[in-house]
């Protein structure tokens, strides 16, 4: 060992051991892999019920984490998207924690910020017409600043500049990327040519990425226009999006924007009671029962996964009982403890990455469903996908599964006595612990299902609740569509009322038609729900000037009947109701109660302070839940015969079905303007149930995992007690060779499996009475610990666990002594 002869042969060890060690590692796992292959082949059934059981499991899994991550997880397609907020108007006094932006408070805050770039986003609607069949689109003006702010760029063309901003400026328009394809064909030429929107001549200068699409919810763009000298500082229209400077934080900047808006609030006095709100960009875009509902789904889907896990576990465990003598027999030949753990860590893997290789194409599969059968705008996403990170939580979720239901059976099988399995015969004996360790795992199966099944009860009862809600309207033989006629030659205060009022009169001719009417935006309907603060003048419950914000709609005489909304007092509109000097309302019994409780409403009087008009309350309908199942707002109705709005919805109830009438429908629209399109066709059945839509999603999903979860706790409560039987075959036969009943021995085996099913359920009431608050955003009509629920679930899940023991106890008491102790 003279002359470093030592080290050389250490290092020469250390490299022949790099050298060899992961070939021989390598020749192991491939020997593990082949036996492991021909076990799964032995046992098919087994081995099938395994993969299945982890490909739904994963399936699930993946697919609703595919929409969390597109959701909550994938940042917004922006750049450096958590420095993005939106910036709104709240009033604390109202009661209104987010609210649109007035042009000119936006162009105040402009002047004095130092922490933010702002950008502005209108809304408005476009008809596409000279260029094939007419088109429809939403939009809106977009200050030059909107893409730069959010750190988006044109993929052809260019976006708006500073000066096409002002009054007077050419009109230009950007195209959204989704329409350039679909309706240009991609073409590259589309830039510089001159399209007709609303009936005026606009230079296409850019095609705007689709991520344009998902901030403003539209595909057609143009510059936005302020001319101060004709805007009124209370007229909240439009969006504001903001961008933190470098080094700025959240809080920073909305101190300086407190300071902003209270120096406006003592500049104005209209602005007395009116603050600012920033939100995050994930918080504008994500609501809260969005979130909720995709977390609760997401801890749904994982508990089917670990009852599957705990399932599958129990299997293992019964099988590992008969591989007992197996196991012993290579352990005498020299097998190592770590060895064996190996081979039978290396079977699980290998039964849960096929399930998992299963369970990933299920997903993909259901995420295309998904994408073709949500309701639109139901997520803040234009579509779910499986991408890079999806793959990878369904690969780890994969490899933990057999980890989690292969370790412990693993370890208790490579740890068998030798001597004792060796004496057992072929069928063997588990051993004391395992039965209560089986026993534990079904019992942990069936609170989980406990947990799931109480969620799923209390999203059912709130869908009911919310289907049987009093909506205040007749939504079925009802037809809408919405039209948006050019204002350069249909202006809002002249020539299109009496557009409508022809569009009505030919409507209402249609064979069939019962009643037609316009709206400046139909219950749970797109486009036009806007609120305003109103207050009143003389007699009222309320303080005096106190404003409340308050829906409204421009509607059409004869819009109520068309509805199916009764009218509780006073009149309807009527076509002479078209006066400046004394503009009328028409208010909803909310409404009239808020401001006069129980006092005649009609000639009373109602005013804005955003115009300072001052309406005369002529009538008083029924309360209409305009925006959600469940949710009432005060309304206010104007008349059509004095102004309408830019987009307005067409109703028309008929006898039969709505859809029949469409044809005819659209050629009298078409008779009176051939270039103007039909958009958002749909009946109110469709309003009402897309409104639903999640509430809906959320109770069938949850629905079905807790049906999957109690069916694979039941099947696991019955393994255990079958297996317990067949283990107990010889006490079972000695106890009826000396003169027990079946009857008692049925007894007996429900008792064991009862004990094991009550301890499951008690765990389960307790975790879902610590975890129902969880739920509470999420229910409508129902308390999140409704006595009743929790306790016809208990009831449901003792009756199934009841029958889950009778086949093991009806089997154990037609065990026959003679065969039973043939074997001593």
């Amino acid at each position: 060992w003279a002359g470093g002869a030592r080290p050389r042969a250490w290092l020469a060890l250390a490299a022949d051991t790099a050298r060899t060690a992961p070939k021989e590692h390598a020749h192991v796992l491939l020997n593990d892999l082949r036996y492991a292959f021909r076990t799964m082949r032995r046992t098919p059934v087994f081995s099938a019920a395994v993969v299945l059981t982890v490909a739904l499991a994963i399936g699930a899994n993946t697919a609703i984490f595919s929409v969390v991550n597109a959701v909550i997880i994938r940042p917004l397609p922006f750049a450096a998207p958590e420095r993005l907020v939106q910036v709104a108007e709240k009033n604390d006094v109202m009661h209104l924690p987010i609210f649109g932006v007035s042009l000119l408070n936006y162009l105040s805050w402009k002047e004095q910020t130092q922490t933010l770039q702002l950008a502005a986003v209108g809304f408005g609607t476009f008809s596409l017409s000279g260029s094939g069949e007419p088109e429809q689109f939403t939009g809106g003006p977009i200050t030059p600043s909107l893409m730069p702010v959010v750190g988006l760029s044109p993929i052809a063309g260019r976006t708006f500049t500073d000066d096409e901003e002002k009054p007077g400026a050419p009109r230009v328009v950007m195209i959204g990327e989704g329409v350039w394809k679909r309706r240009f064909g991609s073409d590259p030429a589309l830039i510089g040519r001159t399209l007709t929107f609303n009936g005026l001549d606009y230079t296409v200068v850019g095609i705007a990425p689709a991520a344009m699409t998902v901030l403003t919810n539209g595909d057609i763009w143009t510059p936005l226009t302020i001319d101060p000298g004709r805007e009124i500082r209370l007229n909240h229209t439009i969006f504001v999006v903001g961008r933190l400077r470098p080094g700025v934080s959240f809080e920073r900047a909305q101190a300086e924007m407190n300071t902003v808006s209270s120096r406006v609030a003592r500049q104005y006095a209209e602005m007395k009671d009116w603050g600012v709100r920033l939100l995050t960009f994930h918080n504008a875009f994500v609501s809260n029962q969005l979130q909720t509902a995709l977390l609760v789904l997401l801890a749904a889907v994982a508990c089917v996964l670990l009852i599957a896990c705990a399932n599958i576990a129990n299997l293992l465990l019964a099988r590992a009982a008969a591989r007992q003598k197996e196991i012993a027999i290579r352990t005498a030949m020299g097998a190592s403890r770590s060895r064996l753990l190996r081979q039978l860590l290396v079977e699980s893997l290998a039964l849960s990455c096929a399930g998992g290789a299963l369970g990933i194409t299920l997903a993909v599969w259901a995420v295309k469903v998904m994408n073709r059968s949500l309701p639109p705008n139901l997520l803040p996403v234009p579509e779910v996908g499986v991408d890079a990170t999806v793959l990878l939580f369904a690969t780890a979720a994969t490899v933990a599964t057999g980890l989690l239901f292969g370790v412990t059976p693993s370890w208790r099988s490579a740890t068998v006595d030798v001597r004792d399995a060796l004496k057992q015969s072929g069928r063997g004996s588990s051993g004391a612990a395992r039965p209560r360790l089986r026993s534990g795992l079904a019992a942990a199966e069936l609170a989980l299902a406990t947990v799931l099944l109480i969620g799923a009860a209390l999203l059912v009862q709130t869908l009911i609740q919310l289907q049987h809600a009093r909506v205040g309207f007749e939504s079925r033989g009802v037809l809408t569509f919405q039209l948006a006629p050019p204002p350069v030659r249909y202006g809002p205060d002249t020539t299109a009322p009496p557009f409508y009022r022809a569009l009505i009169d030919a409507l209402q001719a249609v064979p069939g038609v019962r009643a037609a009417a316009v709206s400046s935006g139909v219950p749970f309907g797109v486009g036009n729900y806007t609120q305003t603060p109103v207050a009143t003048t003389g007699k009222s419950p309320l303080p005096p000037e106190t404003e409340i914000p308050t829906d409204w709609r421009i509607v059409s005489p004869g819009y109520f009947r068309a509805m199916g909304i009764p009218l509780l007092r006073g009149r309807d509109f009527t076509d002479a109701d078209n006066s400046a000097t004394r503009p009328v309302t028409i208010v909803s019994q909310a409404t009239a109660r808020t401001f006069w409780g129980d006092d005649d409403p009609i000639s009373r009087t109602l005013h804005r302070r955003a115009d300072t008009k001052v309406f005369t309350v002529v009538g008083v309908v029924g309360d209409v839940r305009n925006t959600a199942l469940g949710q009432d707002s005060p309304s206010l109705y104007y008349p059509s015969a004095a102004r309408v709005a830019g987009l307005m919805d067409v109703v028309v109830q008929v006898d039969g079905s709505p859809k029949a009438v469409l044809p005819a429908v659209r050629q009298k629209v078409h008779e009176l303007d051939r270039e103007l399109p039909l958009s958002n066709v749909r009946t109110m059945d469709e309003w009402v149930t897309n409104n639903a839509a999640q509430p809906r999603l959320n109770a069938q999903l949850l629905g079905v995992f807790a049906a999957v979860a109690l069916a694979i706790a039941a099947i696991g409560i019955y393994g255990v007690l079958a297996y317990s039987v067949t283990q107990r075959s010889h006490e079972i036969g000695l106890r009826i060779a000396l003169g027990a009943q079946p009857g008692g021995v049925v007894r007996l085996i429900v008792r064991e499996g009862m004990s094991v099913g009550l301890v499951g359920i008690g765990a389960g009431l307790v975790a879902a009475l610590v975890l129902s608050r969880a739920l509470a955003s999420l229910l409508f009509g129902v308390p999140e610990r409704d006595p009743r629920t929790f306790g016809s679930v208990a009831a449901v899940l003792t009756l199934v666990a009841l029958a889950a023991c009778a086949i093991p106890a009806r089997r154990a008491s037609r065990v026959d002594p003679m065969v039973a102790l043939r074997t001593e």
